[in-house]
C-alpha cells in the first residue's frame, strides 16, 4: 500500500503512534509510506524509522519547500493540511492511487478493502464528514450546493492519481480557483476545496468502519457512540481524534482515547506526551476553576432547595474540585 501522510517536528510522536497500528494490522502487506514535510531533520527521520521499525514498512520523506501551498488562506491551521493537494504533482508518474491518513487517528484493522476498492470512475474514494445538520446547511450554502448534498471527510482519502492526471487535476488549479474566487469559504483549507471540486465524484465508504470519531457521535449520535473496547475493535477499522477528543491534549475520557495511550506507551515519546497531556488537562482546570470562581464570589446568598448558598461555600467547593483534579493528575503523573 502506498501511504501519505502531512507532518511539522509537532506531530511526530502522533504520526509513530498511527504508523505504529497501521503495521500491526497489516503485517503481510508492503507499506510505502511517503512523509510529506518541511522541517523534518535527518535525526527525527531516523528516529520515526527506529520506532516504527523497518519490517514491512519504509518511511519515504518528502520534502516540500515552505511556502509551496502559499496560495491557501490556512488560517489556523498548519501548511502542511493543503499537502495532499500535492499528490497528483508528487506521485502521479509512479503509481496509480495512494491513500492519506491524518495523523489524530488510531488504526485498529485492515485497510485493505478500502485501499483496493474499485474507483467506479470517481477522482476520489472518502467517508461522509462529521457534521450536524446546521452545519450541513452552512457548509451547502457556503458552496451553493443542495441541502442533501454529501461533504466527505479528508482524514482517509485515496486519491485515484491516474484520473486526476488525466483530468489535469494539479495543486495549480486548486489555487487559480482560489485567486479567481476570493470570496469563496474555506474553513477547513483542503478539505472544502477537494469537496467543492469533486464532492459529487467521491466514491463514500462506510464512515463507521473506516472514519469513526468517537467524540461525534458522542456528542451528536449517542445510539452509534461505542464507548466499550469490543464495541470498537468489531465494528471500526479506523479511529479519528476530531476537535476536543486528541488524547495527548484533551481531559475527555474515552475508552477510544484509552487505546490510543496503549500505543502511545509503546514509543519513547509516551512520558514527554503524558505530562504534556496532564499540563493542559491541569491548566485547563484551572482556567475554569477561576471563571467559577470569580462568579460564585459574585453570588449573593438566595434560597435554593430549602438551603442557602454562600460564596464561601461555593469557593471551597471550587477548591475541592482543584483538589481531585490535582489528584488525579498525580495518579496519571504515576502511572
Amino acid at each position: 500500500m502506498n501511504i501519505m501522510i502531512s507532518i511539522n517536528r509537532e506531530f511526530i510522536p502522533c504520526a509513530c503512534v498511527m504508523l505504529m497500528s497501521l503495521k500491526e494490522h497489516h503485517e503481510d502487506t508492503e507499506l510505502s509510506v511517503y512523509v510529506l514535510h518541511h522541517e523534518l531533520t535527518q535525526q527525527d527521520l531516523l528516529e520515526m524509522d527506529q520506532v516504527i521499525g523497518s519490517d514491512g514498512i519504509a518511511l519515504i520523506p518528502v520534502y516540500i519547500p515552505e511556502g509551496t501551498v502559499g496560495d491557501f488562506r490556512m488560517g489556523k491551521w498548519p501548511e502542511e493540511a493543503a499537502y495532499r493537494l500535492l499528490a497528483t504533482d508528487l506521485f502521479a508518474r509512479d503509481m496509480d492511487r495512494i491513500l492519506h491518513l491524518d495523523t489524530d487517528m488510531l488504526i485498529t484493522g485492515s485497510l485493505l478493502d478500502f485501499y483496493n476498492t474499485s474507483f467506479d470512475g470517481n477522482y476520489l474514494v472518502a467517508c461522509e464528514d462529521f457534521m450536524s445538520k446546521e452545519q450541513r446547511k452552512k457548509k451547502c450554502r457556503d458552496f451553493a450546493k443542495d441541502e442533501d448534498a454529501l461533504f466527505f471527510n479528508s482524514g482517509v482519502l485515496l486519491f485515484n492519481l491516474s484520473k486526476l492526471a488525466e483530468d489535469g487535476f494539479y495543486y495549480a488549479v486548486y489555487a487559480d480557483i482560489l485567486q479567481k474566487y476570493p470570496a469563496i469559504r474555506i474553513e477547513f483549507p483542503d478539505q472544502d476545496m477537494l469537496n467543492l471540486l469533486f464532492g459529487g465524484k467521491t466514491k463514500y465508504m462506510d464512515r463507521i468502519r473506516y472514519n469513526y470519531a468517537p467524540y461525534y457521535y458522542r456528542i451528536y449520535d449517542g445510539e452509534r457512540y461505542y464507548d466499550t473496547r469490543e464495541q470498537l475493535i468489531s465494528n471500526c477499522n479506523v479511529l479519528h481524534m476530531i476537535w476536543m477528543s486528541k488524547p495527548w491534549e484533551s481531559p475527555v475520557r474515552m475508552e477510544a482515547n484509552e487505546l490510543w495511550w496503549e500505543y502511545a506507551g509503546r514509543t519513547p515519546y509516551y512520558e514527554a506526551m503524558k505530562r504534556r497531556h496532564v499540563q493542559n488537562m491541569l491548566e485547563q482546570e484551572r482556567k475554569m476553576n477561576d471563571m467559577l470562581r470569580d462568579k460564585a464570589d459574585r453570588i449573593t446568598a438566595e434560597p435554593s432547595d430549602g438551603q442557602l448558598i454562600d460564596s464561601a461555600s461555593g469557593a471551597q467547593l471550587l477548591d475541592e474540585m482543584c483538589r481531585r483534579e490535582q489528584r488525579f493528575a498525580d495518579m496519571l503523573i504515576k502511572k
